[in-house]
């Protein structure tokens, strides 16, 4: 499963991105509750620990703690990863934060409980196939797609005009930092999005990415 998004922190951008690189099968979403923990060395105490490592969105997740308690954030690739790093390093005064599987997973200590800003805290994750899934019977399918847009002010209108028989739950445009004054659009709809209507879109794309489309979960 790929995390795309976060119901406080957004867009897990890398993650769009790989997936507008790869166009990967999807199957399906799922959300998560998320509960952060901050682990650290056996024997050690909240109250001393100067450093808490872990991916950047749990961070920021959990930004109000860490101001509260003095920590500086160290960000690391993800959040399990964090704790074994923080185990290998071997400093007392360092902690993760990562659930609470990860501290029995690499014999660490659970130091604080649901350290997380706010309780409505989910993270939405795609679930990859290695193979096209077959035709899905569920009521409701959702199209996910992934457009580049020279001129994003411009390009937007028609893209939403092709896709006005569907109801949009989600749109979102970003710069990428690499490509000179091109803007990435996430766009998600309900239902299958027909060729004509794909036409359309391609006609106002510098590039366009479409996503397996998959059965859509009810937004927690």
């Amino acid at each position: 499963m790929a995390p795309v998004e976060n119901s406080l922190a957004g867009s897990i951008h890398a993650v769009w991105d790989l997936l507008a690189q790869h166009a990967p099968p999807i199957v399906g979403e799922r959300y998560f509750h998320v509960k952060h923990f901050l682990i650290g060395h056996p024997g050690s105490r909240s109250a001393d620990i100067r450093r808490a490592a872990s991916h950047a969105q749990a961070l920021a997740q959990c930004a109000v703690y860490l101001q509260r308690m003095g920590m500086e954030a160290v960000e690391e690739y993800d959040t399990a990863g964090a704790v074994a790093l923080v185990k290998e390093r071997g400093n007392p005064s360092e902690a993760a934060i990562a659930p609470a599987a990860a501290a029995e997973l690499y014999g660490m200590d659970i130091l604080e409980e649901n350290i997380q800003t706010d309780p409505r805290n989910y993270t939405r994750f795609l679930v990859i196939a290695h193979q096209p899934p077959p035709p899905a019977a569920a009521a409701v399918l959702k199209s996910t797609l992934i457009v580049d847009l020279g001129d994003c002010a411009r390009d937007l209108v028609p893209l939403l005009a092709a896709l006005a028989d569907h109801s949009v739950n989600k749109v979102e445009t970003r710069k990428l930092h690499d490509t000179p004054w091109t803007y990435r659009c996430y766009l998600e709809c309900t239902g299958i999005i027909e060729s004509d209507a794909l036409k359309t879109l391609s006609a106002h794309a510098q590039r366009l990415c479409q996503l397996t489309p998959y059965p859509a979960t009810e937004q927690p």
